[in-house]
């Protein structure tokens, strides 16, 4: 399946990162932004549906643009790394309505490697 070119954006990720306070409560930050096109469209169809239930207004699709690579760090965690690129991993935060600058008002719930990366992506 190809990328129709009069859908794609450029969009903004942002690595997921994990901060530890004095008093030892976790907390969630976000690295740099790194920018990526792909095709965005609203979550929707009936396995969507059942999977998410009421909160399927809050998921978008996306189907990301060019080649990469499948990696896997010392802790098991997938990487997908693309050439110039991001490196997304599950958990990771999307800037896809507000500027990179900002922080992200998406974040990755699902990759499935087809051919073409394909992104699920929550509303935070």
């Amino acid at each position: 399946m190809k990328i129709k070119r009069s859908r794609l954006k450029t969009y903004h990720h942002r690595r997921k990162s994990l901060k530890k306070d004095s008093e030892g409560n976790t907390s969630t930050d976000y690295g740099a932004a790194t920018s990526f096109t792909a095709e965005l469209w609203p979550g929707s169809g009936k396995l969507q549906a059942e999977l998410y239930g009421e909160r399927l207004s809050n998921i978008r699709n996306l189907r990301l643009e060019g080649p990469y690579t499948i990696t896997a760090d010392s802790k098991d965690v997938v990487h997908y790394v693309f050439e110039d690129g991001p490196d997304i991993v599950e958990g990771d935060g999307l800037c896809l309505d507000v500027g990179p600058d900002r922080p992200p008002d998406y974040k990755i719930i699902a990759v499935k490697p087809y051919k073409i990366l394909q992104l699920e992506a929550e509303k935070i």
